[in-house]
């Protein structure tokens, strides 16, 4: 409602406190009121008559106001924060010479104290002071409501995070907290991890980061994840990309840990990294490199003999992988699956099994390492090579050979491994990317020529593997019927964001983790598709996708800083947009 005059009241103060002026200041100051330099700080005397107690809102006059319109309805936590804790800011207010009492400051406070029903609020009581002229008078009142509103220090998001998390560390709920301060539950769990986060909160104020990525910069800080916390601080530019490589990297050495821990209950010690032979000392012996007495090749039923003095590394068989049943655990033979039958309804041939509900297992392999220190009691011995004579006959010594050899096919190991990783955080961002994309009323430009050229091309790629699975987690149904239903009831133009859907859906399955060695033959025209629709969102292909469109080459790509792929300044100007 607009603000309105009230009648003034006659009801006492209550609870009053009479301030009585300095005489010195008086004395010291004949022309306080005067005014001063703009250089010169304003020596304030206290005024006559001051009085600071509580007052029915209703007996105060809302006058002459610089806020002309307002409307408690549109402001309804204001509203929910004065009816939980009553008005707490006292409300400033002049007497007239004929008793009543303006409202100066807080005409917002106490329409709403009135709308609530608040029986007394706050106030500080001045009188009017009548040896200015009304017009003069006017204008210092809005000079004072103005400065006033203009010059309030609003509390930062970074410090409000920080007392959100002091109060849940002081016990207080989660649902308290929301309900004090009139939000979300879900927006008080966020902002108290970011409270927690000293390196979160710094980058809270900033505005270059979203909540959801401010708190898994707080998760991994509260981890002591130092190295993660760096990673993700700076840049901004391709995050989810990062934090799920870095996701990925710690499940795997949760997951290596885990398939190592059998050895250990063996009595092997423990790799956790990939010994480099190489480049570093170690006390180290690759079993490959050792025989026995006889000159015969070590077996792993020496070594487990023997285990307290070998220690192991556990690596994933990227060569192979176990297929299993998703429900049971069960083991499967491939060869016993119908690689036609991916849906529920669909009968599998006869003596074999549907493909639907199946899923990869990783196989962990063991590396061995004989500790150096026990080769003189372990029987063992590191074979003498025979010099090799190469094509100028000149004598090479055979033991350099083995480990250049040795080497590169190391760093060739740690290549797949870590594109893997980066080919499968792809995926998962990938994914999120598509499935807000697919959110759509209406299907973005050039969807009807990719869909024509697409099952052009490829005439049974809707049918292909996989294909239904990932295109209904794209569009967030569990079954052909479901999707069925939501084709019938879809406009013209959310039907062919649906069509998109299947062909995206289609070509997404084709592409797995390792893709970057060997590209479904769709995958770069559907990569640069996506590219061009990400454009204006942030989005730009990585590296590990750039590979599968040929645009560089696979051995190129920096495995140490996977995420720090060139920026041209198409996307520079996307994420300016």
């Amino acid at each position: 409602m607009p603000a309105t005059l009230a009648e003034p009241g006659t009801h006492e103060l209550t609870e009053t406190e009479q301030i009585e002026p300095n005489p010195r200041d008086a004395e010291d100051n004949p022309d306080a009121d005067a005014t001063t330099s703009p250089n010169a700080a304003l020596e304030v005397v206290p005024p006559l008559n001051a009085e600071a107690g509580f007052r029915d809102p209703r007996e105060l006059v809302i006058g002459e106001n610089i806020r002309q319109e307002f409307d408690p309805a549109d402001h309804p936590k204001q509203a929910a924060s004065i009816q939980a804790f009553g008005v707490q800011a006292p409300v400033l207010v002049e007497r007239e010479t004929d008793g009543s009492l303006h409202v100066l400051d807080g005409q917002v406070r106490t329409l709403i104290a009135i709308t609530e029903g608040v029986g007394t609020v706050p106030v500080w009581i001045t009188d009017v002071d009548t040896s200015i002229e009304i017009n003069e008078r006017r204008i210092t009142r809005a000079l004072r409501q103005l400065n006033l509103n203009d010059r309030r220090i609003p509390i930062t998001d970074a410090d409000r995070a920080g007392g959100v998390a002091l109060m849940l560390d002081l016990g207080a709920s989660v649902t308290r907290i929301a309900e004090g301060l009139q939000t979300e539950h879900a927006k008080i769990r966020t902002a108290g991890v970011i409270g927690r986060s000293a390196t979160a909160r710094g980058l809270l104020d900033d505005s270059q980061y979203s909540l959801p990525q401010l708190e898994t910069i707080a998760h991994y800080e509260a981890l002591g994840d130092t190295d993660a916390v760096a990673q993700l601080s700076f840049p901004r530019i391709n995050f989810r990309y990062r934090a799920t490589l870095i996701e990925q990297d710690r499940a795997m050495t949760r997951a290596r840990l885990a398939a190592a821990l059998p050895y250990a209950e063996i009595g092997f010690g423990v790799l956790t990294e990939d010994p480099d032979l190489a480049t570093e000392p170690t006390n180290l012996i690759p079993a490959t490199d050792l025989v026995t007495g006889e000159g015969e090749t070590v077996t792993e039923t020496e070594i487990y003999a023997d285990a307290y003095r070998w220690a192991v590394y556990v690596v994933v068989d990227d060569s192979d992988a176990d297929l299993i049943a998703e429900d049971t655990g069960e083991l499967v033979d491939p060869d016993t699956v119908d690689w036609d039958a991916t849906e529920p309804g669909i009968e599998p041939g006869e003596g074999l099994r549907s493909a639907h509900g199946l899923v990869t297992r990783q196989r962990w392999v063991p590396a061995y390492y004989l500790l150096a220190e026990h080769l003189p009691a372990s029987g063992l011995q590191v074979p003498v090579p025979e010099p090799v004579v190469d094509r100028a006959d000149d004598p090479v010594d055979a033991t350099d050979t083995e480990q250049a050899d040795r080497e590169a096919a190391r760093a060739a190991r740690r290549r797949v491994i870590e594109l893997n990783k980066q080919g499968s955080a792809a995926k998962i961002r990938r994914i999120e990317f598509l499935t807000e994309l697919l959110t759509a009323r209406t299907a973005p430009p050039g969807t009807a020529m990719f869909v024509a050229t697409s099952l052009n091309r490829e005439p049974g790629l809707l049918a292909s593997w996989g294909a239904s699975t990932t295109t209904h987690k794209l569009l967030g149904v569990t079954s052909t019927g479901e999707l069925t239903e939501k084709i019938a009831a879809a406009a013209t133009g959310r039907a062919w964001v649906i069509v998109l859907a299947l062909v995206l859906g289609a070509l997404e399955s084709q592409i797995e983790k390792d893709s970057w060695r060997r590209p479904p033959s769709g995958a770069g025209r559907y990569l640069n598709f996506l590219a061009d629709l990400g454009a204006r969102k942030g989005f730009a292909l990585v590296d590990v996708e750039r590979a599968i469109t040929g645009e560089i080459d696979y051995n190129d790509i920096d495995l140490d800083n996977p995420a720090a792929a060139p920026v041209g300044d198409e996307m520079v100007e996307a994420l300016a947009a």
